[in-house]
Parts: C-alpha cells; sequence; structure tokens
C-alpha cells in the first residue's frame, strides 16, 4: 500500500530550480497551523455560508470568512439541537458592515449592525449574564434563554417568603386546595347566625352602587330585574325566612356577590386603604362571597340563564381580590355552563332553538348574549394574562351582539323607545368584545406555536394592526373622540376601558417585532402605544373610581413597563429612527410613575408584588445597559458613534440616576456582565412565558437543586 506523502513532490526538491507555478508548502508550517486549530475553541453553529460551503466557522458574528469576503454572516438555518446557541460579537470585525435583510428572524436581529463598528471589541470585553443551568418545578431552563433574569426574580421571591409571615408566604400559597394555589387565602369567620348580611338600607345602597359604579364593560345583568330580587330577598329576610326562598340558589348568589363586590369597591375608592384596613374589608366582602359560593355549589337541577351569570360575576369578585387562580378555575364552569346553554349560538325565534322549554323573553334574550359576550371578553383576558390557550373558538360561535338598548329602556315584549337612541351604555360592551376578538387573533396568529416563518407572523400583525385602527375610528363619539374629563362618570369609566384596550392591544400586537430589524413600523407602534398608555394609567391613578374599575390594570402596567425596558436593554445594539434618546427619556419617566403605582397597590397582592420583583430584575438590566452606552463611546453600540460625547449617559432620566445604586450594587457595573445576548434568543412565545411569569408556582426550597442559587457570574 503506498503511503500519502506531504505535499512536496520529489521533483521539486530534486530540482529547486524548476519552475513549477506552484508554491512549496512547509511542513512546519502546516504542523504549526494543526496545532493552533486543536487550540481553537471548540464551535456548535457555524454560519449559514460555511454551512452551506462546508468549511470551518469561527462562530462570531461575524464569522472571519464573510468578514474578509464582506459578504452577509447569519446564522438563520434551522437548529435542531434545541435553543440556539448565540454567537458572540467578532473580535476581527474591522470595516465589515452587514446588509440588511428583508424578514430577518427575530432572535438575531439586535446583532444586525446598521453602520460599521470603529473599533475591535476586546476579548475580555465580550459582554454576557448567563445564569445557570436550572430545573424548576420540573421545567429545564437553557442557560442561554432570554427569559434567565426570571430565574433571579424567582430567588428573590423565595428568599423573602421564607422570612415573610404573611399570606403570601411560600408555605401559605402551597397549603391550599389546587384551584386556590397561589392566592390569596379567603378569611374564614364562620359566624353562626348571618349577621354579616347587610340590612336592608345598607343592601339597596350596595346594589345601587355596583350598577352606577362598579359596572363597567361587563353589563350581563338588567338592573330593574336585579332589584326586584333584591325586594323579595329583603323582604324574607325579613322574615326569617331562608336565603333561597322564594329566590333560587343562583339568583340569591348573585345577590351576595353584588354586595360583596360594591363592599370592596366602596372601601377602595372612598378611603386611602392600608393593608390592614384592606383585610378588615375582605372579611366583610369574602363572608358574602362564600355564602354566594355555597349556594351555587348546592345548585340543583339542569343549569339556566341565572346559573352562569352568578358564577360569572364570582369570577369577576375573585379577578378583583387578586384570587386569580381561582378566577381562572371558575371560569371553566362558566364555559361549560354557557356551551350548555347553547349560548354561544343565535337563536332561532321560530323554532326557539336551542332551548326548546318556552320562549324566552325581550328582557331574557338579550341578557343571554350580555352574558355570553362579557364572559368572551373575560376569556380572551385571562388568555392573554395567563399566557393560555381561549377556551372560546371563534369557529364556533356565530351569536348576535346585544341590542344597544338601555336596561330602563326594555321590556319582556321589546325596546320601549326607538333603537335611534344616542348614547347607551351597551355600546362600550360590545365594542370591547369587538376588540377581544381581534386581540384572540393576535394570540392565534402572531404569537402561534406553530412553526410558521417570521415574515407570515409580520403580515398578520400588520393586518391585526390595521384592524385595531379600523376599531378605534368606528368607536362612537362618547367612547372615542370627546374627552372623557367631560362625559359623566360612567361613560368616562367606559371611555377610559376602551382607550386602555386599545393601547394594549396595540403592544399585544407588535411587541414581539421590537427585537427585529426587518419590523420598524411594528417598533414605533409598539413604543407609542406603551407610552399611551402608561399616560393613561398615570392619569387614572390621580382617580380612584378610575384606577380600581378594571381588575386587568396591573397587567397592563406589567406589560408596558416590560415592554420600556426590554427597548431599553435592545438597545445598546441599535437604535430606531422616530424613538430618540429625549423620547425614551420622557417614557422613562412616565414609568417610573406607573413602577410607583404598581408597588403601593402591592399590598396585600401577591401577583403583584411578583410583577414588581420581575421588573426591578429587568429594571436593572436595563439600567446597566443605559451605563455601557454611556461607558463605551467608541463602540458603535445601539446608534453611538464614535466621538460622541458620554457625559451624561442618563439623559436624565430618573430610571438612571441613582449612582448609589451603581456603587453598591457591583453586578450594576459595565464589567460584571448584561443580558443583551440573552435577548437575541427571545422567542414569541417567551412574551407569552413572561405575561404569565408572575402566576408561575415557586419550588420549595428544600427539594431546588443547589445550581439554582448559584451566584451569577
Amino acid at each position: 500500500m503506498t503511503s500519502r506523502s506531504p505535499r512536496i513532490s520529489g521533483s521539486t526538491a530534486a530540482s529547486p530550480g524548476a519552475s513549477s507555478g506552484k508554491r512549496p508548502l512547509s511542513i512546519h508550517n502546516q504542523d504549526a497551523d494543526d496545532e493552533n486549530r486543536r487550540k481553537d475553541p471548540k464551535v456548535s453553529r457555524a454560519c449559514d455560508s460555511c454551512k452551506r460551503k462546508k468549511v470551518r466557522c469561527d462562530g462570531t458574528l461575524p464569522c472571519g470568512k464573510c468578514a474578509k469576503r464582506n459578504i452577509d454572516c447569519a446564522y438563520d438555518a434551522k437548529y435542531g439541537r434545541g435553543r440556539p446557541p448565540t454567537p458572540p460579537l467578532s473580535t476581527t470585525i474591522g470595516d465589515y458592515q452587514e446588509r440588511p435583510r428583508v424578514g430577518q428572524p427575530h432572535e438575531l436581529s439586535s446583532w444586525q449592525q446598521e453602520t460599521p463598528v470603529a473599533q475591535a471589541v476586546p476579548a475580555s470585553q465580550t459582554y454576557s449574564r448567563v445564569s445557570p443551568d436550572v430545573e424548576l418545578e420540573g421545567q429545564y431552563f437553557d442557560p442561554t434563554s432570554g427569559l434567565n433574569f426570571l430565574h433571579r426574580a424567582w430567588k428573590k421571591l423565595l428568599i423573602q417568603n421564607e422570612h415573610s409571615t404573611c399570606y403570601e408566604s411560600n408555605d401559605t400559597e402551597r397549603n391550599q386546595v389546587l384551584t386556590s394555589a397561589g392566592d390569596r387565602p379567603f378569611c374564614i369567620d364562620d359566624k353562626a347566625s348571618e349577621s354579616f348580611i347587610p340590612d336592608a338600607p345598607t343592601a339597596r345602597k350596595l346594589v345601587h352602587f355596583y350598577f352606577e359604579t362598579c359596572v363597567v364593560t361587563y353589563r350581563l345583568f338588567h338592573r330593574q330585574t336585579v332589584e326586584a330580587w333584591l325586594e323579595i330577598f329583603l323582604r324574607d329576610r325579613g322574615q326569617q325566612q331562608t336565603l333561597t326562598r322564594p329566590l333560587n340558589n343562583s339568583r340569591a348568589a348573585i345577590l351576595l356577590t353584588i354586595m360583596a363586590i360594591a363592599t370592596l369597591r366602596m372601601e377602595r375608592m372612598n378611603h386611602e386603604i392600608s393593608a390592614e384596613d384592606e383585610s378588615l374589608t375582605l372579611q366583610q366582602s369574602d363572608c358574602l362571597f362564600r355564602a354566594s359560593t355555597k349556594l351555587t355549589d348546592d345548585e340543583m337541577g339542569f343549569p339556566r340563564l341565572e346559573s352562569a351569570q352568578a358564577r360569572l360575576i364570582q369570577v369577576l369578585y375573585l379577578l378583583q381580590t387578586s384570587r386569580i387562580n381561582k378566577g381562572w378555575y371558575t371560569f371553566g364552569t362558566v364555559f361549560h355552563v354557557t356551551l350548555s346553554l347553547g349560548m354561544h349560538r343565535r337563536r332561532d325565534q321560530k323554532r326557539d332553538f336551542p332551548v326548546t322549554s318556552r320562549r324566552d323573553d325581550y328582557i331574557t334574550s338579550e341578557c343571554y348574549k350580555r352574558t355570553f359576550w362579557s364572559a368572551y371578553i373575560i376569556d380572551r383576558y385571562l388568555s392573554v394574562v395567563f399566557g393560555r390557550p381561549r377556551l372560546y373558538q371563534d369557529e364556533d360561535i356565530d351569536q348576535d351582539f346585544p341590542e344597544n338598548i338601555n336596561d330602563e329602556d326594555m321590556t319582556a315584549q321589546g325596546p320601549s323607545i326607538p333603537d335611534d337612541q344616542a348614547d347607551c351604555y351597551i355600546d362600550a360592551l360590545i365594542f370591547h368584545a369587538k376588540i377581544a376578538r381581534i386581540i384572540g387573533k393576535v394570540s392565534r396568529e402572531v404569537y402561534s406555536v406553530s412553526d410558521l416563518p417570521n415574515q407570515d407572523r409580520l403580515v398578520a400583525a400588520h393586518r391585526l394592526g390595521r384592524e385595531l385602527h379600523e376599531w378605534r375610528s368606528s368607536l362612537p363619539p362618547h367612547l372615542g373622540t370627546v374627552k372623557p374629563s367631560t362625559l359623566m362618570p360612567a361613560f368616562r369609566r367606559q371611555a377610559i376601558a376602551l382607550q386602555l384596550a386599545y393601547s394594549h392591544a396595540l403592544i399585544h400586537t407588535n411587541r414581539p417585532f421590537i427585537l427585529s430589524d426587518a419590523a420598524p413600523e411594528n417598533i414605533t407602534e409598539c413604543i407609542f402605544a406603551t407610552k399611551n398608555s402608561l399616560e393613561l394609567i398615570n392619569r387614572m391613578a390621580g382617580d380612584k373610581t378610575l384606577f380600581h374599575s378594571f381588575w386587568w390594570t396591573h397587567y397592563v402596567i406589567f406589560c408596558a413597563l416590560a415592554v420600556v425596558y426590554v427597548w431599553e436593554i435592545q438597545r445598546v445594539t441599535r437604535t430606531m429612527d422616530g424613538v430618540n434618546d429625549e423620547s425614551m427619556g420622557k417614557i422613562f419617566d412616565i414609568a417610573e410613575k406607573c413602577r410607583g403605582h404598581l408597588e403601593r397597590a402591592s399590598t396585600g397582592i401577591s401577583q403583584n408584588r411578583r410583577y414588581s420583583v420581575i421588573l426591578d430584575e429587568l429594571r436593572s438590566e436595563a439600567q446597566r445597559c443605559r451605563v455601557l452606552r454611556g461607558s463605551l463611546p467608541n463602540l458603535l453600540l445601539g446608534g453611538l458613534h464614535a466621538g460622541e460625547s458620554n457625559s451624561n449617559p442618563d439623559n436624565g432620566s430618573p430610571l438612571f440616576q441613582d449612582g448609589n445604586m451603581l456603587e453598591s450594587d457591583p453586578q450594576a457595573m459595565p464589567h460584571e456582565g448584561i443580558m443583551t445576548n440573552l435577548l437575541d434568543s427571545f422567542l414569541f412565545s417567551d412574551w407569552q412565558a413572561l405575561d404569565s411569569s408572575a402566576f408561575l408556582p415557586l419550588p420549595d426550597p428544600n427539594s431546588v437543586s443547589p445550581t439554582y442559587f448559584h451566584p451569577i457570574p
């Protein structure tokens, strides 16, 4: 067998003067190259160009070969070994300039430089902040995940809970029935008598307050019918009758829950309520609510309209008292009851289908529609808040919207006035249902778990964004164009609720693209929708009748602040026309105020406290990024040009004026690392994971792997 020899021919060696046209290779140099290759760091992923050519790649962005040839260096090819690793920034970039590409996947977009880098980045200054591998409650977290800051937040929550004696402690959250785990425990006051039920004047006052102040868009009851039930209830209470005679269980439960909601809201709106005062108020409202749930649990027979209404208003009480996990499970019962009654289907008045027992009167028929669409709205928002699938499917629904008619103008035979009345309370319910339907489409198409191309998601976002703008332009004047402060209180609350829903819907539609260079319009719309929602919430905070009117206000604050901080983190590597430092400074000013509103609202509310801790981690990362941008003036990160002054890196924003924090917290200094590379692996589904992060079960400290508490490098 002939052995393979080095690439030096015998003729060349024997005849040095021979002209072969080839340059001799040195054996010594070849050996040195082989030795150097063995010392090269292991690369787990090659760029797309090197992968196609089957050549060695150094795994940086741009890699050496692409930089030398001045061609696009991308890592877009499908990676089949888990979450794709983030390519580090090349230390030999030179004058390489990557060309912008249309449809670039968002997970790598923050590395796409729009201007050439003027100075090479020393290897010692590559910034990363990688958390150790963690298995939490049976779920594995990749160290390259864009959500690793949540690990630090959970660690803080665990430490706080270990030293906490209040209800939010980890043991208290765990030692509850499955459907309430993680919620505030109910105030148990099992009195022998039923003295917790208000007297007649107080009961009438509470029901009046509920319809005048507490109801905003979820108008599922006919007021005059409920007030008639109340008079029967009070008459029989005076005669020492049981709660359900002659009213049935569900109607009596509705009355008790209405009084529970009104008791709680009246106290919140009339006083600056402390944790102790709130606990006392909850003792009263919880007693009413527990009596209500006992009635619905004991309900006999087939379901009826009031069966769905009673459980739906119980869901609203649970959401307003931050028992959101219990609310989720209770809503599942509402969902099944509404389907069993066929409330999702249009009624055939000729055959009276699907309810065949008797033909409903006009009031009952309209309440069917109101109740269903109220449940539909709550389903869409619970889905977004929890990051979970929706229960109602649009393809199964053909129910009509309720008619634009106020309660006082309804009779059993039909409307008592013409249909062309000016302003109607039901308008807000109808338009809230319409925007909830668009939000559901966004969750289904933009956040789809299917392996859709990012370009398809972007197209869907543009289409649904146009639907949102059309929805906004179709609002009646008292809900859209008229200044809310000039409206009567009931319409003012409705107008502000729909404004907040609109801003949140725009954020929900566009936020997945703030990490993408391919969607500048979506980025701009998302940032300014965030600004509008924060400004609106800040105005609401000055009016207690508004701030406590919507159970999802705290989630919208969390959602908006998360967008602000994530945008600031990724601005280290890219800037954006129309969203400059001055604009961001103003947004940060209002963001700090809203963060304060959320912290003050966290008293006694478990998920708000979790929201605050999670946001603190994101805010700290954003703070480090801003310092980094100011401390590396020669590195063109985020549009920071060479020679640009960094004498005022905080741009006057209160978010970055806390110099003492930077000195006292070593992790706050730029050299300690930053999470910009983690955001490069931020997936569409990670936004939903962030939404639901406040409701994930905290691990048992005694069973957590020691790696969970590994110090952050």
